[in-house]
This record gives structure tokens, sequence and C-alpha cells, in this order.
């Protein structure tokens, strides 16, 4: 059975070797830090990778499927013009002699 250090395992994973740290230490790629150093079984990295692989997968499938359905579904407000709602007018108060005087004031 073959091990891999970290450098190696981020090189079979084709990403970063910090990122290979970052999911080796939260739990999500399968390793063991032995010491100082953490070590990979390949046959844990190769079924990371292929469950990787098989949610992805399905992932894009479920997508694909929902915009497939979405486009078929017929346009609901496309054929409908856009109706406003009546907004009702506000209550203004009453300025009685107010409105008179202030216009005498800016004509005079």
């Amino acid at each position: 059975m073959k091990t891999y250090d970290i450098n190696e395992a981020a090189d079979f994973l084709k990403v970063d070797r910090a990122t290979a740290l970052e999911r080796a230490a939260s739990g999500e790629l399968p390793g063991a830090k032995i010491g100082r150093a953490w070590v990979f079984l390949e046959s844990d990295l190769v079924e990371y990778l292929r469950d990787k692989v098989r949610r992805q997968t399905t992932e894009r499938k479920e997508e694909t499927a929902l915009k497939e359905r979405r486009s078929k579904e017929p346009l609901m407000y496309a054929a409908q013009p856009f109706k406003r709602r009546k907004r009702e007018l506000p209550e203004l108060p009453e300025l009685g002699g107010e409105v008179a005087a202030a216009q005498v004031c800016v004509t005079a």
C-alpha cells in the first residue's frame, strides 16, 4: 500500500499544498498526522476523489434537469401586462386662510 506526504497528496489531487493542509486539518481529506508530518493512503485519496466526482456529477445533472424543467414551463407573467396598484392619495391638512395669506405675500 502506497503512502503520500502532504506535497505528494496535493500533487495527486491537483491542488495547492495549503488547500490540502486545510482540508486535512478540517477532516475533509482523510489522512493522519504522524508527529509533524501528514501521511495519506493512496486508496483513501482515490476514494476521496471518486466521491467528489460522484457528488459534483450528480449536482450538475440536477442543475441541468432543473434548467430544462424551467425552460419548458410557460412564462406566467410575460403575456400579462404589468398592472400597477392604485395608490390612495394622502390626506392633506386643511390650510384655509394660510394659503391665501401666503399667496398675498408672494404676489405683493
